[in-house]
């Protein structure tokens, strides 16, 4: 049975909160029993283009459950459009749409019509969507089930902007508003697509259909919308921004959701140039601000920015961007051979290593910091340089290299000894690391790796490059190998020196069986012969954490804390 399905025979809270995976008794204390003043934390952003906008973010749980109801959702609009072969105008919030897929749709036009709604998640209150999820003839839900959901969504008697389901909710019955964009696109032979709030029709007709939009009597660039678009769009319920409509043309700029669209989609260049700046900026002081689009004079300079996560935004959507269109078919190619792709390397490379705000750790594999942070959770009182407990909750005192994600992939760090050498090749991370104007290098970077036959090629680059012996016998604590950077290896074993570590763990918990099938630590992905390091991780030990022995990790964590406090005392 669908998830939809079980949704549209929902009657009450107890079969709703097993759909969500939540006890009836813990969705009533979220939706009736806490005040609703202390739901959502509030707090303002600026807009790109000025002004701020209100963000209401939830609190813990009534954010888990908020997610959990935008899994289900977002799981019955795929079986719904599987299952009726619809493919959606909308790229907001949806699963494989995005920006660019919106902004593909008028790619090379002659007109580009862009126009915005007003006040976009306020429109949709308590009983809009109530009764969404009871009429639409998609989700026909009971009454009971649709009033849960409202209460759930809804804040002050609207969708809150910052909640996890708000905008698939909106999306859902924005649907409406296609659904009457789309027949009068059809009829005057434009396309017409939505992202969010974001409404653009395009066409190469000779003239654009004046059912949609004419250019205002006299000089100047202004078009008004023509009351056959404007009653469609004010017939389901939404009010156009008339501050946001514009009209663009082929022979000059045209921008969808903030893509170049004349020739092929593309960031636009003078943002790529701010980037680039700001990077420039980052690398020699460790500051930066955003570039003035105009200078005014005797206008107060702005303020300079330390944080580096909002360029790291900016970075990962040029490099989003530049990537989903890079049409080249060879990988290396398409690996190193932008400029975006280069600068956002180099920044990431100073961010995560140079301008660490806490030691970092880089496992071999994926699955070995899932090992190190349930033993570290258990063994936190014998171990205060790495983690903390205060008031029962639990405070690591160090990160983790992600192996997922886009950041892996731009680094070219995929796991195993082989990647992990451009950390110890001296004209590589050194070099790169020295180039940086500004470079505190407060916390050390820990690469900890299997003592086994995989490492000699390792050791045998530091060897070469920084003068170290290492082998499969040395028993050193950590090798600090150069500037912020250390080695540490799993504790060697018998007389071939030989380790992994996995070995930290008790030997019976090795022998566990997981659908019949015996661990099997050489198994890597479909490769028969019992299951793999990933399936160990995510199904023996992450669930079982708290009853596990992690007694045996405790030598390999002495040797991460011995090459922290190391670094210590190297750092001025």
């Amino acid at each position: 049975m669908t998830i939809l399905k079980k949704l549209q025979d929902a009657k009450d809270l107890e079969d709703l909160a097993k759909i969500l995976g939540f006890s009836p008794k813990g969705i009533s204390y979220i939706i009736y029993k806490l005040e609703e003043n202390s739901k959502y934390k509030k707090f303002k952003i600026k807009k790109s283009h000025g002004g701020e906008r209100e963000i209401c973010a939830p609190i813990e749980p009534l954010k888990t459950l908020q997610r959990r109801l935008a899994n289900v959702l977002y799981a019955s609009v795929d079986s719904i459009e599987a299952e009726k072969g619809i493919n959606s105008t909308s790229h907001g919030f949806r699963r494989g749409h995005s920006i660019i897929s919106n902004a593909r749709k008028h790619k090379r036009r002659r007109y580009v019509l862009n126009l915005d709604l007003k006040d976009f998640f306020p429109t949709f209150n308590f009983g809009r969507v109530r009764g969404f999820f009871i009429s639409d003839n998609r989700f026909g839900f009971h009454e009971n089930v649709a009033t849960l959901i409202s209460q759930i969504a809804c804040h002050e008697n609207s969708l809150p902007q910052g909640s996890p389901c708000s905008p698939i909710i909106a999306d859902l019955i924005a649907n409406i508003l296609d659904a009457r964009l789309v027949r009068l696109a059809k009829d005057h032979k434009v396309t017409y697509s939505r992202y969010a709030d974001d409404i653009t029709f395009s066409t190469s007709l000779k003239k654009f259909p004046a059912a949609l939009a004419q250019p205002v009597a006299g000089e100047g660039p202004d078009w008004k919308l023509a009351d056959p678009l404007t009653k469609a769009i004010e017939g389901a319920g939404f009010k156009i921004n008339p501050d946001k409509t514009r009209m663009q043309f082929r022979d000059g700029r045209q921008l969808v959701t903030g893509l170049t669209v004349n020739d092929k989609v593309n960031i636009r260049p003078e943002y790529y140039r701010y980037a680039r700046s700001m990077c420039h900026q980052a690398f020699k002081s460790g500051k930066y601000y955003r570039p003035s689009k105009v200078s005014v004079v005797g206008e107060k300079e702005p303020e300079m920015i330390e944080s580096l996560n909002p360029l790291e935004g900016i970075l990962s959507h040029i490099h989003h961007v530049k990537d989903t269109i890079d049409v080249r078919i060879e990988p290396e190619k398409r690996r190193h051979g932008t400029a975006a792709r280069q600068l956002y390397r180099r920044f990431l490379i100073f961010k995560k290593f140079v301008c660490l705000d806490q030691p970092l750790v880089i496992c071999e594999g994926k699955t070995d910091s899932i090992y190190l942070k349930c033993a570290l959770r258990k063994l936190t009182p014998s171990f205060p340089e790495l983690a903390k407990i205060k008031d029962e909750k639990f405070t690591s005192k160090i990160s983790f290299f992600n192996y997922t994600g886009r950041v892996h992939s731009v680094l070219e760090l995929g796991g195993g000894t082989e990647d992990l050498k451009f950390f110890f090749i001296k004209t590589r991370y050194h070099e790169i690391i020295n180039r940086f104007g500004h470079k505190p290098l407060q916390h050390p970077v820990i690469v900890l790796i299997d003592n086994d036959d995989g490492a000699k090629g390792l050791f045998k680059t530091i060897k070469q490059n920084f003068g170290i012996t290492i082998d499969l016998q040395s028993d050193d604590k950590f090798y600090h190998i150069t500037d912020n950077l250390y080695l540490v290896k799993t504790i060697e074993k018998g007389e071939s020196g030989k380790s992994c570590i996995e070995d930290c763990f008790e030997p019976s918990l090795l022998e566990t069986k997981v659908k019949g099938k015996k661990f099997n630590s050489l198994k890597y992905g479909g490769a028969s012969g019992g299951y793999g390091k990933f399936v160990f991780a995510e199904q023996v030990v992450r669930p079982n954490a708290d009853k596990i022995d992690f007694n045996g990790f405790k030598p390999l964590l002495e040797r991460i804390t011995a090459a922290i406090v190391d670094y210590k005392s190297r750092v001025p």
